[in-house]
């Protein structure tokens, strides 16, 4: 039945008062204080513990409701003092050692989510839950009355007249509050009377709505901003749903732990706090500090972001999660804490494959100086293919590898014959000794056939076992390697192998040469010196992690009677996480 309107309402200032605040990482902890009797809740979390039984563990309640009537429309608001057991459209807790104990149907709390919650205590209690932020699209049942709650900052209390006018399904319609005593109260004076952080509400809906608040925000996943180890971009979207043009702010939250150790030692591996940058027109910026625009009446706009692996220190623990708040708030009081989850590589072990450009080269026969590399008419580029192992210090300079894979292996499942389940998953593999190509299988397709993906940088050929250079130092400042080519090596630039001044050969075709008769061995001495800063200034946020380069210098000695110099820069995108070479061997 409804309820009447001589109730009076001012109890409803002291139903609920509620601090939602960043804790640690994605996580917030989320402050109820329950008055004796009543209470209509709304989760901004999901708690970690949300069992009924763990949450309500040291809180007297008489019972928890949670109303899921998600077809059907409701068109009469039941007093919360009405409620029974097994009614079609309640699931009820009542903790243990009440009478009607037997009777739960509710176990457990979920964020995003409404509750009426009979708090049997004398005086108010603090309730605290540890959980994610949540943002949770409402779902609303059309031309029904709706228990339902919103983001709000603490303090902001917006008229209902306000948050409501913007949509036509919600404005002018009947919305009730629920007090202490147990009774529905109709909200009478919607352009005086205010709503709460916090606080859950009876709101009609006149046909379909996806009102979220006069600030909406749209995700293509709702439990937020997860960019896994691989994924770079992800975007954020804004929807003005009031009358009223509106400021939004949007900016990190600081990432924190628990105090409570063990509630911690429950949580993933904290690596750190997520970095990200926000595209501005065409160019990345770091978001560091608030990012504040405005939204007209009715406007959409998107905000893209994405994180920078680079920035945020190597986990201590491989598979650690690092973890921070997205916090947006609009000039309307509208508040929402979005999840941003991100994992990165303990190391930079795998697949590089790049560019060189250089721009630079000495010139020997000047007397003056013919050391100092000087810019060239017009820039060469080659390929530059490097490896690094799993330690992240042990790498290789290579003229040619082959993508291939181990197939995943498939057995029976003894549970349900005649299908298959997989005990080995497949893996990617690299190889640059061409012995061992027929063992693995394809990585890549071609017409009807699955091929290896072989990739080659035509400007080097190692005079090697195998095509791949070591290389001294660290992929994080310098590395450096002279490779050496002899001078009957056939890729040598001083041998052709159908002129008879340049085949090392005599007259007759029949005696080998020595050396400098009619070719010379020489040596290219190889540096890459990585750069913390992008020399090209692009601003990509993959830089540092995905993407890494600098300057390239090399002296070649051998073919000249002088050595030469060049230099130039290169540039490095990972193209696949696989820490070994010829599968180990």
């Amino acid at each position: 039945m409804l309820a009447s309107n001589n109730v009076r309402v001012r109890i409803a200032a002291l139903l609920l008062t509620i601090a939602v605040t960043p804790a640690w990482g994605q996580y917030m902890t989320q402050t109820l204080t329950l008055e004796p009797g009543w209470n209509a809740v709304y989760l901004a979390v999901q708690p970690v513990q949300n069992r009924c039984d763990e949450v309500f563990a040291d809180v007297p309640v008489s019972s928890v409701w949670s109303w899921v009537r998600r077809f059907e429309p409701t068109q009469f608001v039941r007093n919360p003092s009405e409620l029974v057991p097994r009614m079609p459209d309640w699931l009820v807790y009542f903790p243990a050692g009440h009478p009607q104990a037997f009777l739960t149907d509710l176990y457990a709390l979920h964020g995003g989510r409404s509750y009426l919650i009979d708090y049997a205590g004398e005086a108010p209690t603090t309730l605290t839950l540890v959980g994610k932020a949540v943002v949770r699209p409402i779902q609303w049942v059309p031309n029904s009355f709706n228990l339902v709650g919103f983001n709000l900052a603490a303090g902001a209390n917006p008229s209902f007249q306000a948050f409501f006018e913007g949509d036509p399904a919600l404005a002018g319609g009947k919305v009730f509050k629920t007090s202490p005593a147990g009774r529905s109260v109709a909200v009478t004076n919607p352009a005086g009377e205010t709503l709460r952080q916090g606080e859950a509400y009876w709101v009609y809906c006149k046909g379909e709505s996806t009102f979220g608040g006069p600030l909406t925000l749209g995700l293509d996943d709702r439990k937020g901003l997860n960019f896994g180890e691989r994924l770079d971009e992800r975007q954020l979207r804004f929807y003005n749903r009031s009358n009223r043009e509106k400021t939004v702010t949007v900016r990190l939250a600081a990432s924190e732990r628990p105090a409570d150790k063990a509630l911690a030692a429950s949580l993933p591996e904290f690596g750190g706090a997520v970095a990200l940058s926000f595209k501005r027109l065409v160019a990345w910026q770091p978001l560091e500090g608030p990012l504040t625009f405005t939204l007209a009446p009715g406007a959409k706009r998107g905000l893209q972001l994405s994180v920078r692996r680079g920035d945020m220190p190597p986990p201590a623990t491989p598979g650690a999660v690092y973890e921070s708040l997205l916090r947006v708030e609009d000039s309307d009081g509208g508040l929402y804490y979005v999840p941003v989850t991100a994992t990165r590589a303990a190391t930079p072990a795998g697949l590089w494959v790049g560019t060189v450009t250089i721009n630079a080269v000495s010139e020997a026969s000047n007397p003056e100086d013919s050391v100092t590399p000087r810019p060239t008419g017009s820039e060469f580029r080659f390929r530059l293919i490097l490896h690094v192992d799993e330690s992240g210090q042990n790498a290789h300079l290579l003229s040619e590898v082959t993508l291939l894979q181990v197939q995943p292996v498939l057995e029976e499942d003894p549970d349900h014959p005649g299908t298959f389940i997989e005990t080995q998953p497949g893996r990617y593999v690299l190889v640059t000794d061409d012995a061992l190509i027929p063992e693995f299988s394809g990585a890549a397709a071609r017409g009807d056939d699955i091929v290896g993906r072989r990739i080659s940088a035509p400007n080097f050929a190692f005079d090697l076992p195998l095509p791949q250079l070591p290389m001294s130092g660290s992929i994080e400042s310098v590395l450096e390697g002279v490779a050496t080519m002899g001078y009957d090596h056939p890729l040598n630039p001083f041998v052709h192998r159908f002129h008879p001044d340049h085949n090392n050969l005599d007259e007759r075709y029949n005696t080998m040469l020595e050396e400098g008769k009619e070719s010379f061995s020489f040596s290219r001495d190889i540096r890459l010196e990585f750069s913390a800063e992008d020399p090209e200034q692009l601003g990509v946020p993959a830089w540092g992690y995905d993407l890494i380069g600098g300057t390239y210098r090399e002296t070649i000695s051998g073919v000249h009677q002088k050595d030469i110099h060049v230099q130039g820069r290169f540039r490095l995108n990972k193209v696949v996480d696989v820490p070994v070479l010829n599968d180990g061997r």
